[in-house]
């Protein structure tokens, strides 16, 4: 018990940091895995490891679609300048109570190009990688006069908790006789106050968000509980483009984020299950410690995380 308080102590204290271990608990704050990484304002650096995931795993030509490596990078509350490009088996998230308390000025911001400049293969390779928790206010302008936030994914990529100030765009215009081919990305919980271009996305869900203006769409775009929303729509023709619009989600809970107080202390937030809901909520109705919040890490079994829960324990 006394050498991990100690290692404990070595790892955690640090000017305005408090250290949490009660016996039977786990630490707060935690001990992260290697593969997490976490930035305050200021923090010098940022750039460099943000720029070398991406190098391993991100790319033109689906570059690191068969990585084993995998990146998570949390920010601290704060603005921050740096532009984060997003490759495969990376999350990006914000440690703030609300997306504005993470705010990203860069001019790209945080960002997802398509896997290839192919248009016939485009972004329908680029999976697994998500954001979350954050404020954008990119207004790079990426090819003909489109401009904003850039999320050129398909499956398995999601957007959750996000405030967008400008355009955001789910597609990536390179070379060749049209956009590069997309399909199925999702986007919840999340803010934009501009307009979102869908162009080459063949068919993207989105959840509980409030959006400015939603243009184009190829087979079917699908809106539940969204505000500003097209209308429903079949076909693609003059009057408008494929879309399935449900004016609220039945019933929903929200993923649960993490954040960090200004002791250093990290926080489990559980929003609870609502019922016909539309627009973006914010608000978490528990906020658990990380005393009581398993980190499981690479070599952890399930018979290991299966105990941690018997014990009561949430897992990340």
């Amino acid at each position: 018990f006394a050498a991990l308080v100690l290692g404990a102590c070595h790892f955690a204290m640090r000017p305005g940091c408090v250290l949490v271990f009660l016996a039977g608990a786990q630490q707060n704050p935690p001990v992260w895995p290697e593969s997490v990484q976490v930035f305050g304002p200021g923090d010098a650096g940022i750039a460099d490891a943000v720029n070398a995931a991406y190098a391993t795993n991100g790319g033109k030509h689906d570059h690191g679609q068969f990585s084993t490596k995998n990146f998570a990078f949390l920010f601290k509350p704060g603005t921050y300048t740096v532009d984060v490009p997003v490759g495969f088996y990376t999350q990006v998230l914000g440690l703030g109570d609300s997306p504005d308390d993470v705010e990203f000025t860069g001019p790209k911001g945080v960002y997802c190009e398509e896997g290839a400049t192919e248009f016939t293969v485009g972004a329908l390779d680029t999976f697994w990688r998500g954001a979350e928790n954050f404020r954008s206010t990119s207004t790079f302008s990426w090819f003909g006069g489109s401009s904003g936030m850039l999320w050129a994914v398909s499956q398995a990529a999601p957007l959750r908790r996000v405030h967008v100030d400008h355009n955001l765009l789910l597609f990536q215009y390179e070379e060749g006789d049209a956009a590069g081919f997309a399909s199925g990305g999702y986007m919840a919980n999340s803010q934009v106050d501009g307009a979102v271009s869908s162009g080459s996305q063949q068919q993207w869900l989105t959840r509980n968000s409030k959006v400015g203006q939603w243009v184009q769409g190829v087979w079917n775009m699908v809106f539940v509980g969204v505000e500003g929303a097209p209308k429903d729509h079949c076909g693609n023709d003059p009057a408008g483009f494929p879309a399935v619009t449900v004016e609220e989600t039945p019933v929903v809970a929200e993923k649960p984020y993490a954040t960090i107080d200004s002791k250093g202390l990290y926080y489990l937030n559980i929003p609870e299950v609502k019922s016909k809901t539309s627009g973006v909520d914010w608000t978490a109705s528990e906020k658990v410690g990380f005393e009581k919040v398993f980190v499981a890490k690479e070599g952890d079994t399930a018979a290991d995380i299966n105990k941690q829960l018997a014990k009561g324990m949430h897992v990340v």
